[in-house]
């Protein structure tokens, strides 16, 4: 388990209830710590807004008109999958 400023998240008597828990107390235990870690780790995760994928590629020298069309097409498809996988989830 990691220490956060130097001690241990689990103390020797959460330590011990633990090694008393049942399938389902381990389950629901497990479950718990598995959505927090997700929440967390979801909480850092930077987003990024079509529109400034858009602004910053077309600023790039040697995208013109045509390519740019392509690149438009493949990332909209990409954040409607994005969007759809994300709500899935929740």
């Amino acid at each position: 388990m990691r220490k956060e400023k130097g001690k241990y998240l689990i103390n020797r008597t959460m330590y011990k209830d633990i090694k008393k828990f049942d399938h389902q107390q381990m389950e629901n235990f497990l479950t718990d710590v598995y959505k927090s870690g997700y929440q967390d780790g979801e909480a850092s995760v930077t987003r990024v807004e079509l529109q400034d994928v858009e602004v910053a590629l077309q600023e790039v020298k040697g995208i013109g008109p045509v390519v740019w069309g392509h690149i438009k097409v493949h990332l909209e498809d990409l954040f409607r999958k994005e969007q759809k996988n994300g709500s899935a989830d929740n």
